[in-house]
């Protein structure tokens, strides 16, 4: 990995590379990235709204980092993909310049050392080995196949207490698929440490996710389980064989920013507003039209709406991440589809852009009415990296709190 290179973009934007044809192969590979050729010639990558790191065949890796300052950590603690007190107190975050995958091994290495410090998962696991006395039960089979009519040695099968247990191959192999990917020589030199570490007493085995959620906890073992969720979050990852048949695979590490950050708009509006009184969903809220034979076509899908106890729909809402100075056309053509199905109020989200994309808007006709809907907002939420995870809870929950009908939401709880 020394001698890698790490190529930087940002999410939504193309750059052109000079890269060997394995490499821009296995980038057009990915849904989320397009290889073409530019007017110049040379080859181009354009990026959807991911973020995070893409291993290639030569070595190198390709950073995609987000447009706004963001921590991505506070982002997936908050919609549960982590749990939360794992960024409790933490000072990590993903802004330009800084490597996800840098941040996510930071936290791995920390729960893999607890779990050394607390001792390795142990269990009795059945061993075979030839022995020159008897030990455990005679391999009756193995016996007649490797000894013949002449034994100098017995075939034996008996029960020891190992440490070549699943949740402890887990461990190294999330260690394996964050190797290629860490950016920052001093974390990938813990990586490399604590892989050598591990693999003094358990050897390594590619596994999977199966593995990760049929892996059984008890009060003994309970110590595993934050090191097992940021497995999971690794293993989910894409992780290819080389498309050159070399014997290595290749690892990606990749979030969907967009949809991650439409999760943490829709958790905070459950927060404060989900009572016996309302409810907040994000599923279907019916049709955008109904042909003359009663069909339905276009299902819409705001990113949340609020019903009342009588199932009517009061509110509408859809979160956007863009960083641009004003709502888009389409933006508010999507809006105002939802807000026209019922005509309720609703409300467009946005990160946090200085200001520059609040605003309140009413929908004007010829005769200068709403045309049947409500007032619309536009709001801006918490996305930068400097508050503790705490305090980024509180910002965005008031911001949504602040910005929704007082009707709506619940009452603040007394200190």
């Amino acid at each position: 990995m020394s001698s890698s290179q790490s190529l930087r973009i940002t999410e939504r934007d193309e750059k052109e590379f000079n890269l060997p044809e394995e490499d821009l192969r296995h980038l057009a590979s990915f849904d989320e990235i397009e290889v073409k050729r530019s007017d110049s010639g040379q080859p181009c990558v354009s990026v959807s709204n991911h973020v995070g790191v893409v291993g290639l065949p030569s070595g190198n890796l390709l950073e995609i980092l987000p447009k706004a300052p963001c921590n991505l950590l506070h982002y997936l603690a908050y919609i549960g993909d982590i749990d939360d007190e794992l960024v409790r107190g933490t000072d990590t975050s993903v802004s330009t310049g800084e490597s996800f995958a840098d941040l996510i091994a930071q936290l791995y290495l920390h729960e893999v050392d607890t779990v050394l410090k607390r001792g390795l998962n142990r269990e009795y696991l059945v061993q075979k080995s030839s022995e020159k006395h008897l030990r455990g039960q005679l391999d009756l089979q193995q016996q007649l196949q490797r000894q013949g009519v002449a034994p100098s040695k017995f075939e034996c099968r008996y029960d020891e207490l190992s440490t070549e247990t699943c949740l402890n191959k887990i461990l190294l192999d999330g260690l394996y698929r964050l190797r290629p990917l860490v950016t920052n020589s001093s974390i990938r030199s813990d990586v490399n440490r604590y892989y050598g570490r591990l693999q003094q007493y358990v050897s390594y085995e590619q596994m999977s996710l199966r593995d990760i959620e049929s892996a059984s906890l008890t009060r003994l073992n309970e110590y595993y389980k934050d090191a097992l969720q940021l497995a999971k979050l690794i293993f989910e990852q894409a992780f290819v064989e080389d498309l050159n048949g070399r014997n290595r695979r290749i690892q990606s590490l990749l979030i969907n920013l967009e949809s991650t950050f439409e999760q943490v708009v829709y958790r905070a509006v459950k927060t404060v507003v989900d009572t016996e009184n309302h409810n907040v969903r994000n599923d279907s809220i019916g049709y955008l039209t109904q042909s003359e034979s009663d069909e339905g076509l276009l299902s819409m899908y705001p990113d949340f709406w609020i019903r009342n106890r009588s199932k009517e729909v009061v509110f509408v809402g859809d979160a956007k991440w863009k960083t641009g100075t004003e709502p888009s056309r389409d933006d508010f053509y999507q809006i105002a589809a939802y807000q026209g199905k019922y005509g309720t109020p609703g409300v467009l989200v946005y990160p946090d852009l200085d200001g520059k994309i609040t605003d309140t808007y009413k929908y004007a006709t010829g005769n200068g009415t709403s045309g049947g809907r409500g007032k619309l907002r536009s709001i801006e939420i918490e996305t930068g990296d400097g508050t503790s995870y705490d305090q980024f809870v509180r910002t965005i929950e008031a911001t949504i709190r602040n910005n929704l009908p007082e009707s709506l939401v619940k009452a603040e709880p007394r200190l």
